[in-house]
């Protein structure tokens, strides 16, 4: 299995016979001359042999474009959508919250974003693959308790729907969000995925360009139990060979 990181929460993840993308918006979808995933964009001639999986988690223009629907064009491409973007393109695989769907290659378990939209758990080639979209424990400084304490109860019911779907496994690949805007309290989300379940890899994501935060999840003492599955990113199209 291989990944790479194009942008934000943006990913692509090649499993054995598939391709799946994450939350592609932006700058991702405008490659230039000779970019592609090396770079952080995403290239159709590039992708055009693969059997492609979209998923889209939500509308947030940082997770979402509707450009990322001129991938219809490529030969085998099947789209993963939130309901409310049944108005934006009728060919979807549309997915409610806390919802699993089968296909003939692959199981998609959804969660509901503790935001908007949702957060995807993918069994497919083998691998269990889990994205998160915007489910993260949003516990921001200054907004009142009444708030930060149903991101808690929210945030951690959705872990333990989490952690029932994966059973005994452990996640191959988790992109989870670390988001520098919640300061002293970025770490709360990645260390309650990190308590309900295991995983081999943790990405962080949603760090709007701020890649010192990897280093921050490693270094934590919070985060000790599991900073050695941290992968540290460097830069826009790097990927790893997991």
């Amino acid at each position: 299995m291989k990944f790479w990181y194009l942008d934000h929460s943006a990913v692509a993840v090649q499993t054995d016979r598939h391709l799946l993308l994450f939350d592609l918006f932006g700058d991702v979808l405008n490659p230039q001359e000779g970019e592609g995933l090396d770079q952080g964009k995403v290239l159709p001639q590039q992708i055009a042999q693969e059997d492609v999986l979209v998923f889209v988690s939500h509308e947030h223009q940082d997770h979402f474009d509707p450009k990322v629907f001129a991938l219809d064009s490529l030969p085998r491409v099947r789209f993963v959508l939130p309901e409310e973007l049944d108005v934006l393109y009728e060919k979807g695989i549309f997915a409610a919250n806390n919802q699993t769907i089968t296909l003939a290659d692959a199981t998609i378990t959804t969660f509901e974003s503790t935001d908007i939209g949702l957060g995807y758990l993918v069994e497919i080639d083998g691998k269990l693959i889990y994205h998160a979209g915007d489910l993260n424990w949003w516990h921001w400084q200054g907004e009142e308790d009444e708030f930060n304490l149903d991101q808690e109860k929210r945030y951690l019911q959705q872990m333990q729907y989490l952690k029932k779907a994966v059973g005994d496994r452990a996640i191959d690949l988790a992109f989870v969000p670390v988001d520098p805007r919640l300061e002293e309290d970025c770490l709360r989300g990645i260390c309650a995925f990190s308590q309900a379940v295991k995983a081999d890899k943790i990405v962080p994501i949603h760090f709007w360009g701020d890649f010192s935060v990897c280093q921050k999840v490693k270094q934590a003492p919070q985060a000790a139990a599991f900073a050695d599955h941290v992968v540290t990113l460097h830069r826009r199209g790097e990927s790893f060979i997991l």
